[in-house]
């Protein structure tokens, strides 16, 4: 079982997924980053289901914030995953042919052909007292909206935390 770590939280991936911290490779990095292409934490791809699903992750932990959160954290949630959605997309099919890492094209190419695109934000709520940035209800407003945006990607896009992952019918667990 393979496990990444994004931020806080630790993702546990079935034996049956290969992801990696997309955000994190040396092409983003590199290349995509210095073009102001925004990038998903994590890009999963389910190899021998069929189809293969490609899982685009987005991770935010709002249990522990030390200051004010940017507009696009909270507010603009939805609107940042899908930038953030589309830029990942774009950028993997620029990686499929143009990465010199020989596993970072390999994997590229392996999430830009399939056609089962499923989008996760990881959400864990701010622990403290409701307020304008964090309302009790942020995860299904955000849903909401996110579904709006990816509609034409993935009509049933997931707004998950450690409390629900398990329910979710996703292949891996968060710690």
């Amino acid at each position: 079982m393979a496990t990444l770590r994004v931020d806080s939280l630790h993702f546990h991936f079935w034996p049956s997924i290969a992801a990696t911290k997309y955000d994190e490779s040396d092409y983003y990095l590199r290349v995509l980053q210095q073009r102001g292409r925004k990038a998903v934490d994590v890009v999963a791809i389910e190899v021998g289901a069929d189809p293969d699903p490609v899982w685009l992750i987005e991770a935010k932990d709002f249990r522990n914030i030390r200051g004010e959160p940017k507009k696009s954290n909270t507010t603009g949630l939805a609107n940042s995953v899908f930038q953030k959605v589309n830029d990942t997309r774009e950028g993997l099919r620029d990686a499929a042919s143009n990465a010199t890492d020989p596993t970072e094209r390999q994997h590229a190419q392996r999430a830009i052909t399939p056609t089962h695109t499923k989008i996760v934000l990881h959400l864990e709520p701010h622990q403290g007292p409701a307020s304008k940035l964090f309302p009790r209800n942020l995860a299904a407003g955000v849903l909401q909206k996110l579904k709006q945006l990816v509609k034409h990607i993935d009509p049933e896009p997931k707004v998950l935390n450690i409390a629900n992952t398990r329910k979710a019918a996703v292949p891996w667990t968060v710690s």
